[in-house]
């Protein structure tokens, strides 16, 4: 696959995929943190995320909304909020967790909820060989845990489920409701993997989808190493789980023939 190129990092990524207007449609509105963006954005949409750019596992991640009487709230994964007076306030606090990182502020969806608890989906998609076609090997519902922001399961605490279990218990959808919701997952995971392409060959690529409480899809997080351990907590279904361990040797042994080759 020659040189690697480097990680885009949330920013980077936002704009990558935003430059195609047929995923740009699934993104939440997404800027570089600076005071003026933060304010706008958070008088625009009452809620948002302010996000580390390099970060992952949920980790570094603010809610920042406004509450009934206009004061500010931010909270901080799954630490306790604080509540401000002002955004001058809050963006002092905010630019103290910050330490002069770069962040990105990020419009808040409204999650469809299992038991009052956000939920969002983990799309998995891989190759069976360098190059190879993408190939979708399985979803999972990821249940934030009590008390938290994010639905990074070991962080938070969280739990795991079935996405069609998770669909119908959190928005009463009918069955062919959620399997064309499901079908349309995998569609999209194909073609967000295809995209990708255009930068860089990945081996396996995992894309995070919120589903909000009218039901539309948002593209919120996309994973070029995810965990495969994450479907192996569902004990309940552990198909994905398998054909994610099995197509992930099968790319291995594919990597190593091509290199025993062209030592030849």
């Amino acid at each position: 696959m020659g040189e690697r190129r480097p990680e885009m990092g949330k920013w980077l990524l936002y704009q990558f995929f935003h430059k195609d207007p047929q995923i740009a449609k699934y993104l939440p509105v997404t800027r570089k943190y600076t005071h003026e963006n933060f304010a706008e954005m958070l008088s625009k949409f009452r809620m948002v995320y302010v996000k580390p750019v390099a970060g992952s596992m949920g980790k570094g991640i603010m809610k920042v909304w406004l509450d009934g009487q206009n004061r500010i709230v931010v909270k901080k994964t799954i630490e306790r909020q604080h509540t401000f007076a002002n955004k001058e306030q809050a963006m002092r606090y905010i630019d103290t967790l910050r330490q002069g990182k770069m962040y990105i502020v990020q419009q808040g969806i409204h999650m469809a909820t299992v038991g009052g608890r956000p939920l969002d989906i983990r799309v998995m998609m891989q190759r069976e060989k360098p190059g190879g076609k993408w190939l979708f090997s399985g979803m999972l519902a990821k249940i934030a845990g009590g008390n938290s922001i994010v639905t990074n399961t070991a962080l938070s605490r969280g739990r795991v489920m079935d996405v069609d279990k998770a669909l119908k218990e959190a928005l009463h959808w009918s069955n062919d409701r959620v399997s064309q919701t499901i079908t349309k997952l995998q569609q999209l995971g194909l073609y967000w993997a295809k995209h990708f392409d255009s930068y860089q060959l990945y081996r396996e690529l995992g894309f995070d989808v919120a589903v909000d409480r009218n039901g539309r899809i948002w593209l919120i997080e996309q994973n070029t190493l995810p965990s495969h351990a994450l479907f192996a907590r569902n004990k309940a279904n552990l198909s994905a789980y398998r054909r994610i361990q099995y197509r992930w040797g099968v790319y291995q042994r594919a990597r190593m023939n091509r290199s025993l080759r062209a030592q030849r």
